[in-house]
């Protein structure tokens, strides 16, 4: 018997924080190949405004700021919505009750993350959607808060001595 797919596994502990997984599923297999996830339950998402992060890589170049994204947050997934010019690095549950960075909110429960099937992990022009920057490497791999919020706070001094 073979075991599953890196991709399949992760989609599988990804869909299961859905009320119905299988509902997530038939979203990812979609044409968005986006799936509606309530954050809370298995994982909650830090919403980065882009100039933060890119400040914090220095660059805005994307394969300069997926590995420093990779580099600065341990390999934690991170999603990029271009449309909304926004990164979403997902953290632990309970992540928000103690956030405090103002510049980059934590979204918990009663939130819901437009989250890319596992191998949407290139950027498509045409349709500004939302894809991987970090892929998922495991399930329950996530960033851990303290190393957001010194990326948060790497990419606000940035951004303050960009504006002096």
């Amino acid at each position: 018997m073979s075991s599953p797919s890196p991709r399949g596994s992760v989609e599988g502990w990804l869909a299961s924080a859905h009320p119905s997984p299988v509902t997530a599923r038939s979203e990812w297999g979609s044409a968005a190949r986006l799936a509606l996830i309530p954050l809370g339950s298995r994982f909650e998402a830090v919403r980065l405004p882009e100039g933060i992060v890119h400040g914090a890589a220095g660059s805005d170049a994307l394969s300069i700021v997926s590995d420093r994204l990779a580099q600065y947050l341990c390999g934690g997934p991170v999603i990029h919505d271009p449309g909304f010019r926004r990164y979403y690095a997902l953290v632990p549950p309970g992540t928000a009750q103690a956030w405090l960075a103002p510049v980059a909110e934590c979204l918990g429960e009663d939130t819901y993350l437009g989250v890319p099937r596992a191998d949407r992990t290139e950027p498509d022009e045409q349709t500004l959607a939302s894809y991987w920057v970090v892929p998922m490497a495991r399930p329950g791999r996530l960033c851990k808060a303290a190393d957001v919020l010194a990326l948060v706070m790497r990419g606000d001094s940035s951004a303050d001595e960009d504006e002096s």
